[in-house]
């Protein structure tokens, strides 16, 4: 930078020549003339330079005090008028050299980005070093390390939780009873009372905040520690103990496995077939993100957690990009009470999915693993709610975070939905169904090979969400899922993948073995190979095929 303004500078010192005049008259009517030459800006004092010229040019007496004068006064003008030109001259130059710092800018931002690159390598090694212990015996200590740390943060966060309940419900009574003492209620008291009562409230809120902070870097930073130090033992040679005792009971929760459940299985493609697994069953979506730190599904999420067979789910959201509203509040609690280790905490990702939607143009370019935004939505339609600087996101976008430390999830589609489209009619055509093949794309693209997709994209019946408003949605989320995967087989980048259709936990009976009986009607389902025995017929899957097939070669030969 330095040099390409040093290209721009100018002289430090620019010299002008000019003449100053000045005209007085003698006693006997005659006008003397004097005319200086000067090279500005002059070098020492103004008022020494008027005394020499004054020498200089024999100007009598009574015309000293008026030659100082003009000479003073002309030469402030010419100085200034010197200065305003160095300015311009200056201003000029500098919008040249920020043009070119612009240009270079832009070009080594398309380049490359050196800021995060460093970071990026951090992450993948460190991700790489987990991935081998998790897959070695040093397993069942690097769990026992996370659930002390989760039990820790869950302690601390319910400590906070009890502290701000009761000072809610100390607010509530000493309102009610200032209010219900059956004096004449003094507004501006009551306006003042309020008001203290929210500054004790954030006062209590802003302390436990600092303290979970400060324990989940801490936590983070001793994990770290702990997986480095490891890492560096097994590679010396020192064996773990394959069992690590319990640090509390776990018992499975109640209501913790889906009510109704059915799988399928699917072939997409006509030359080419590809098989994909289908399920349907019904249960809440939180169940899949929220548990106990010890629960067996955890185990599970973290032996995948650096594979190439993600886990991912849809979560219908509002659309404001805060963590204050709606399922995105759900979800940060959930966050909260479980320490995140090997990415950015989930209010982060956030705030860098606000910045990238704010700057588009140069944050795409500089932060391309971070988080995933659907590059389909316009910038021209995302607006600012001017009050809370909250973004206001269009039905249909979706952007991605990243988590290890939910349930049976390791991505977290949200898909921005609003009341309207949840509860309304769609068509092929509506934005709720484009920011799902939208989430499907970025599934596809990045190794999530098990999704899950509320398939009334609605996590909640309402009452007028019928038997035949679900199965005409039903139909219309399969069809658009079908649709998707053939258009992806067609390119030949299509794998196999297990879709999770989950349905919410209100859902009858009836609608379950309805939707049951739609699924096999839109996909193809494999159809069972008979084989005929003497008398008896008998029904058999791929897998009992293969081993007739492989009985028959070894006879044959």
């Amino acid at each position: 930078i330095q040099s390409n303004l040093r290209g721009h500078e100018m002289s430090p010192n620019p010299e002008k020549s000019i003449e100053f005049a000045f005209t007085y008259t003698v006693p006997k009517g005659k006008t003397i003339n004097v005319a200086i030459p000067l090279t500005l800006p002059l070098q020492g004092l103004p008022t020494d330079h008027a005394e020499v010229y004054i020498n200089k040019k024999r100007i009598p007496c009574f015309a000293e005090d008026e030659f100082r004068k003009q000479f003073l006064e002309f030469l402030a003008v010419e100085e200034d008028r010197i200065l305003e030109d160095m300015g311009d001259e200056s201003l000029i130059n500098l919008d040249d050299a920020l043009d070119e710092l612009a240009g270079v800018w832009e070009d080594n931002s398309r380049v490359s980005t050196p800021v995060s690159t460093d970071q990026f390598k951090l992450e993948e090694e460190f991700g790489q070093i987990c991935h081998k212990l998790y897959h070695s015996p040093v397993l069942p200590a690097m769990r026992a390390e996370e659930n002390r740390a989760a039990l820790a943060l869950r302690d601390l966060v319910k400590s906070r939780n009890e502290e701000v309940k009761k000072i809610q419900e100390h607010h509530v009574m000493a309102m009610e009873g200032y209010v219900n003492n059956g004096v004449h209620v003094d507004t501006t008291a009551v306006n003042d009372l309020a008001a203290s009562q929210i500054e004790q409230r954030q006062n209590c809120e802003v302390k436990w905040a600092s303290e979970i902070s400060h324990l989940l870097e801490k936590q983070r930073k001793e994990f770290y520690s702990w997986v480095m130090q490891t890492y560096e033992d097994s590679l010396g040679g020192k064996e773990y103990c394959s069992t690590v005792p319990n640090t509390s009971s776990y018992t499975p929760e109640p209501n913790s496995y889906p009510k109704l459940e059915e799988s399928f299985t699917i072939c997409i493609g006509s030359q080419l077939k590809i098989t994909h697994c289908m399920r349907l069953f019904v249960d809440s979506v939180w169940n899949l993100c929220s548990g106990h730190p010890q629960a067996p599904e955890r185990l599970q999420t973290a032996l995948s957690l650096y594979t190439n067979s993600l886990s991912g789910i849809i979560l219908l959201v509002d659309n404001k990009l805060n963590l204050y509203s709606g399922n995105t509040h759900k979800l940060s609690k959930i966050c909260e009470v479980s320490p995140e280790f090997h990415f950015p905490p989930f209010d982060q990702q956030l705030t860098t999915i606000h910045h990238k939607l704010m700057n588009p143009d140069i944050s795409r370019r500089r932060l391309p693993t971070n988080c995933l935004i659907d590059d389909t939505v316009p910038d021209s339609v995302i607006k600012e709610d001017k009050t809370s600087g909250d973004l206001i996101l269009p039905t249909g976008t979706c952007y991605v975070t990243r988590h290890s430390n939910l349930k049976q999830v390791h991505t977290v589609f949200h898909l921005v939905s609003t009341t309207p489209e949840t509860q309304g009619e769609i068509n092929s055509r509506d934005p709720l169904l484009v920011g799902l093949k939208s989430a499907l794309k970025i599934a596809f693209e990045n190794c999530v090979n098990n999704l899950t997709i509320p398939l009334f994209l609605t996590h909640v019946l309402e009452s007028n969400m019928d038997h035949a408003w679900c199965m005409r949605r039903a139909e219309i989320v399969f069809k658009c899922v079908k649709g998707f995967m053939v258009e992806i087989g067609s390119s030949g980048l299509a794998t196999s993948k297990t879709f999770h259709f989950i349905l919410p936990e209100t859902t009858s009976q009836k609608t379950f073995q309805g939707v049951s009986s739609l699924l096999p009607s839109i996909f193809r389902i494999p159809c069972p190979v008979v084989l005929d025995i003497g008398s008896r017929k008998q029904t058999l899957t791929v897998h009992d095929l293969v081993k007739v097939v492989i009985s028959s070669q070894k006879n044959s030969g």
